[in-house]
Order: structure tokens, then C-alpha cells, then sequence
């Protein structure tokens, strides 16, 4: 994971714990653990709001959720929800939207998430990022549904290698440069709704009215749908 550090720091203590649901952010003036303790889900539904900073996400945990987050504000202060319903588990990490990015010192911001997520389970994965720089390294992972909203900032989303299932993903790209990886050898279909930005689909065979596959596609036993809504950056989607 890239590492990035705005400037400053304030020694924060942080210590969030609910009872009985296997969740809990600690740590001391330099960091704050995160965690969501894997229990009988069978499956997982995890959104992260992000208001401003810079999200790293892989896997590689043997929890459903493990990772830091680093931040020099009361603001940045995450709040992390867990509860499992039926055999959904359904978690929630995010910063208090009331007047956050009124109330933040940008030229002092530090605020990084870095997350890693269980490959051992079906994920429904939601991430809404702000004013941030975003790297959503998902190979690896069972993604069952992926809805990303960026904001401002330049977002890398790597969906490359090989995937068991089909799945859906939406992605609303903001302000910025945004780099899409995609698997040549897995069947993959873009709708495109294009902004005022730029956007270039390298290896891809364009279908008309903002309709792109890859060579995969006509034969292929697993398919990601990529439906895709471009702002006013630059967007290139590449095939790996």
C-alpha cells in the first residue's frame, strides 16, 4: 500500500467499542486500530464513507475487517458499525457528515484509511469517498455486488485476475483521474454514461451508444457488468 502523509498531527487517543458485536477501533497519539471479528455470517455487506484523506483497501485478514486509521482531527474520528441479520453481516465505517468538510483544516489533514477484507466470504462492497485519493485493490476478493461513488481525487480500482461468479458494479467517478484494471480473460461488459472529462477504453470492443466488451465477452461462463457514470476528470479503463 502507498503510504501519504499531508503534514501535522495531534496526539488523538482513540477508543470505540460496542458490546457483544466483535467491532472496536483503539489506539494511541500515531494510530487507531479497526477491526470487524469475523462470527456466523455468510455473507457480508460493508460500506466506508470516506469524507477526505486517502483509502487503501485490499484483502488479506482473517477477520471480515482489519486495518488503521489515521487521523489528526476530532472530526476524522471513525465510527464503526456491526450487526448480523440473518446470515448477513452488515458493516459500517464511517466519519461524522454533519459539517466535516466545513470544520477541517485542509492544509493540515491527515487522514488515511488502510483496510484489508476477508476473500473467505461473498461481499457486498459500498465505498463513497469524498476529497480523497482512493486504491481499491478488490483481485482476490468475492465480490458479490460493487457500488462506488468518488468524489474529488484520483481513484485506482483493480478488478483484475480470475473471478468464480458474475457480479454488477456501478461506479459514479468524480473530479480526477480515475484507472479502471480490468480481467481480459473473464467476459466484461461497460455502460458508459460519459461526463465532460475524458475517457479511454484500451482493449476494448466498442458496441455503440457507450458500450464496451472485451474480447472474452461472446463466450464467457462469468461476466462483470460495469455500469459506469464518468464526471469531469480523465477515466481509463485497461484490461490485465
Amino acid at each position: 500500500m502507498k503510504k501519504k502523509i499531508l503534514s501535522g498531527a495531534l496526539a488523538i487517543s482513540l477508543l470505540i467499542g460496542v458490546s457483544g458485536c466483535g467491532i472496536f477501533a483503539n489506539g494511541n497519539d500515531e494510530n487507531g486500530k479497526v477491526t470487524i471479528e469475523k462470527d456466523k455470517a455468510k455473507e457480508l455487506q460493508l460500506e466506508l464513507n470516506l469524507g477526505a484523506g486517502e483509502l487503501n483497501v485490499e484483502k488479506g485478514t482473517n477477520e471480515w475487517v482489519e486495518g488503521t486509521i489515521d487521523y489528526n482531527q476530532d472530526r476524522l474520528k471513525p465510527e464503526v458499525s456491526y450487526k448480523l441479520k440473518g446470515d448477513k453481516g452488515i458493516g459500517v465505517i464511517e466519519q461524522d457528515k454533519k459539517g466535516l468538510v466545513d470544520k477541517i483544516k485542509f492544509g493540515k489533514l491527515k487522514n488515511e484509511w488502510n483496510l484489508t477484507i476477508s476473500d473467505n466470504i461473498p461481499l457486498d462492497l459500498r465505498v463513497n469517498s469524498g476529497a480523497s485519493d482512493t486504491n481499491l485493490d478488490l483481485k482476490g476478493l468475492k465480490i458479490k455486488e460493487l457500488d462506488v461513488n468518488a468524489g474529488v481525487g484520483d481513484i485506482t480500482i483493480d478488478l483484475g485476475g480470475n473471478w468464480d461468479n458474475s457480479f454488477d458494479a456501478a461506479l459514479a467517478l468524480g473530479v480526477g483521474k480515475s484507472t479502471i484494471i480490468l480481467p481480459k480473460d473473464v467476459g466484461v461488459k461497460i455502460k458508459s454514461s460519459k461526463g465532460i472529462g475524458t475517457a479511454d477504453f484500451v482493449g476494448f470492443i466498442s458496441k455503440g451508444k457507450g458500450v464496451y466488451v472485451n474480447e472474452a465477452y461472446e463466450d464467457a461462463k462469468v461476466v462483470i457488468n460495469l455500469t459506469t457514470d464518468l464526471g469531469v476528470g480523465e477515466a481509463v479503463f485497461k484490461l490485465e
